[in-house]
């Protein structure tokens, strides 16, 4: 992260405990977070796997990870201290760790994971082709989830929305990520546009996204340019 974005994180957590939209605060920044979660669910059985997630934040979406997909255990890793801590003090359990890290840069040897958890992370990350490099490095799977770069209405909000600017929010399309990925000769195992509500807009307005979001996601075309975010699960050969 940038000085700037890391200190805008930073500053969230320590004016509110959490990261802004992990508060409840707002109905739009719930219901999106609660399609993306189940999202992640859908993607794979979780259900035993040692999974290592890179840009953990304050441990919202780690703990309901663990709690919903049933792991044997979550290592959680964020640039911000602060978010750390808010983690830390969260725990309730010996399954579940937290760390300062660097997710371009692990500390743990080649495939000491089952698969790498990458929620809305790599848009934060000055070289997120290296992180994606890393996370196969260090597991055989990867499950990135990022905003939809197909759709020219988030770009509108990445630059009109006062938190996306203070935030350094941006986002990829899938041919990158999916480059990305292929880079490190892994497969795609899965990739899908879903979603539609925004994190930050007025309540009805949600409301009304949300209806019409099975449609939307259901339409071949559309999905892509309307959905707003990429889900894709990549998988590599094991190592010899």
């Amino acid at each position: 992260m940038s000085n700037k974005e890391f200190q805008a994180f930073d500053l969230d957590v320590q004016a509110c405990g959490a990261y802004q939209y992990t508060t409840g605060a707002r109905y739009s920044a719930v219901t999106a977070n609660a399609r993306i979660s189940d999202l992640t669910i859908e993607a794979m059985d979780w259900n035993g796997l040692k999974v290592l997630d890179v840009g953990c934040g304050d441990g919202e979406y780690t703990f309901e990870l663990y709690r919903r997909g049933n792991p044997s255990e979550v290592t959680g890793i964020d640039l911000s201290p602060a978010a750390i801590a808010a983690a830390t003090e969260k725990i309730s359990n010996e399954a579940t760790t937290f760390s300062v890290c660097s997710g371009s840069r692990l500390p743990f040897p080649d495939d000491a994971f089952d698969v790498v958890h990458m929620r809305g992370v790599l848009h934060h990350m000055e070289n997120p082709m290296r992180a994606v490099a890393e996370a196969l490095r260090v597991a055989q799977r990867v499950l990135i989830i990022e905003p939809n770069g197909w759709n020219p209405g988030l770009k509108c909000i990445e630059i009109l929305s006062t938190y996306h600017r203070q935030h350094n929010e941006r986002s990829f399309r899938s041919t990158q990520i999916n480059g990305w990925i292929k880079s490190q000769k892994a497969t795609i195992f899965l990739g899908k546009w879903a979603g539609f509500v925004p994190f930050f807009c007025p309540t009805l307005l949600a409301k009304c996204m949300k209806q019409i979001e099975p449609l939307l996601e259901a339409l071949p075309i559309v999905r892509q340019l309307t959905c707003a975010v990429y889900v894709v699960v990549g998988v590599r050969e094991p190592k010899s």
